[in-house]
């Protein structure tokens, strides 16, 4: 036999090459499969696939590549029913109602806490964000705003509280002190129904804390309201009165008349004409009282919770003409003498709805 050193320098070479060296790649295993598809995840094109291969030095075949996808797609359709491999291991068979992957959109769900609890702080937040878009806040030394909510319309109110701290500022003037603005704002309940929806929370700059629909004047819509507005600094001044509103435009005046006449007066100089609009009530406040006066009759709370008011319009009401909420009744007269006093829509209808009441009790036939 020849040796290798008797042999050509070129057979050498090509002999003495080691076998590992002339391959392309090692054959993928059926573990070497799992354990790629298990780490890298599902492959969305054979393209991906061969990538995968070819980076961890294996032969890219066709067959290699149908192997890496399908044994991806396996292990995918095992973690999604993951959930149904427990229940049947647990309890030997799959029930009725089993669990299947959500393929749709995620369905909403609803937010944390009681549902009083969401609503009183929707509530809040509504009242909060038109406090902050009129009213100056944000003091250096920190800013908070409290909402309540009151029983009857003396209670509503705006007050600001200044306060000091002196944590805000550091360096050369740590120890400062720094101004804080609290806010306590006091509102209806129903702030969002009663002023919010109907446009009046934001009129002149002005934030409407509360407002009373009243009886119209023809074409005028009126309002008994309490309003604040910017004071000096931080300060918020709060205003009793009432607020007119016609074609668009709105009035707030000390008395019902002022407001009327104001918002005629600006309506005119916005040179809009007055367009006179048939009033929904036919009798005037007089010529109302005139007709039910002297009737040996009582209107009730009840009469006016049935007829639409709640609770607290009838004790601002109450309260504003000097009748006694808790007496639960009051005679007739009384009640039309204070409704001359605050013409309001909610009276109107209690007493006529005290009026039917009466009649189908036996009493005297109304005219």
């Amino acid at each position: 036999m020849l040796s290798s050193t008797t042999l050509p320098q070129s057979l050498q070479s090509s002999t003495s090459t080691p076998p590992a060296a002339r391959k392309r790649g090692k054959q993928a295993r059926k573990i070497d499969l799992l354990k790629l598809a298990k780490s890298t995840g599902t492959f969305e094109t054979k393209k991906e696939a061969r990538e995968a291969l070819q980076g961890l030095g294996f032969v890219c075949t066709p067959v290699a590549v149908d192997e890496l996808l399908g044994a991806a797609a396996e292990i995918g359709e095992s973690r999604k029913s993951r959930r149904n491999r427990v229940i049947q291991e647990h309890l030997g068979y799959l029930p009725k109602e089993t669990y299947r992957p959500h393929t749709g959109p995620m369905p909403v769900l609803l937010p944390k806490g009681q549902p009083m609890d969401r609503l009183i702080g929707v509530k809040k937040k509504a009242v909060t964000a038109m406090a902050h878009s009129l009213m100056r806040h944000g003091a250096s030394g920190g800013h908070t705003v409290r909402v309540e909510f009151a029983l009857d319309a003396s209670k509503v109110d705006y007050v600001v509280v200044m306060g000091q701290n002196r944590d805000t500022y550091g360096g050369s003037f740590k120890g400062w002190s720094a101004n804080e603005d609290h806010h306590r704002i006091t509102v209806p309940s129903d702030w969002r129904l009663r002023v919010e929806r109907k446009g009046l929370a934001r009129l002149g700059g002005m934030m409407t804390l509360d407002a009373h629909p009243l009886m119209s004047d023809a074409d005028v819509v009126l309002y008994a309201a309490t309003w604040a507005r910017q004071g000096r600094g931080y300060d918020v001044k709060v205003e009793r009165g009432y607020i007119a509103q016609l074609g668009g435009e709105h009035f707030h005046g000390e008395t019902a008349q002022d407001a009327i006449k104001g918002v005629r007066r600006k309506l005119k100089a916005a040179g809009m004409p007055a367009r006179t609009v048939t009033s929904p009530y036919a009798l005037t406040v007089d010529a109302f009282v005139k007709r039910y006066a002297g009737r040996k009759m009582t209107v009730s709370v009840s009469d006016a919770q049935e007829s639409g008011s709640c609770d607290f319009g009838i004790r601002s009401w109450c309260e504003f003409v000097g009748i006694d909420y808790d007496d639960q009744e009051a005679p007739m007269d009384a009640v039309l003498a204070g409704f001359q006093a605050r013409p309001q829509d909610e009276v109107r209808r209690a007493v006529l709805y005290a009026v039917r009441r009466h009649r189908a009790e036996g009493g005297t036939k109304s005219p």
